[in-house]
This record gives C-alpha cells, structure tokens and sequence, in this order.
C-alpha cells in the first residue's frame, strides 16, 4: 500500500514538471521573440 501511494505522489509530482516544463519553454519562446525583435530594432537604429 505505502508504495502505491508513494508511486501516484511521484506521478502526481511528474506531472506537475511537465507542465511546468511546457509553460517554461512557452516563456523562453517568447523571450527569444522579443529579444530578436529588440535587436532588430537595434541593428536598425545603428545604420541610420
């Protein structure tokens, strides 16, 4: 019984890291957008 429990607590845990993961790769994704998007606008400013 103590393992049953102590399986469904690490699956239960294994399921919060991923969604944890996927909302960490969404906010890097969108990190990486605005940076691009930064420097764009950089490389822009310093050819005029």
């Amino acid at each position: 019984m103590k393992m049953e429990v102590q399986l469904q607590e690490l699956e239960m845990e294994n399921e919060q890291l991923k969604k944890d993961r996927e909302e960490m790769l969404k906010i890097i994704s969108q990190m990486r957008i605005t940076m691009n998007r930064l420097i764009d606008r950089y490389i822009m400013l310093q050819e005029k």
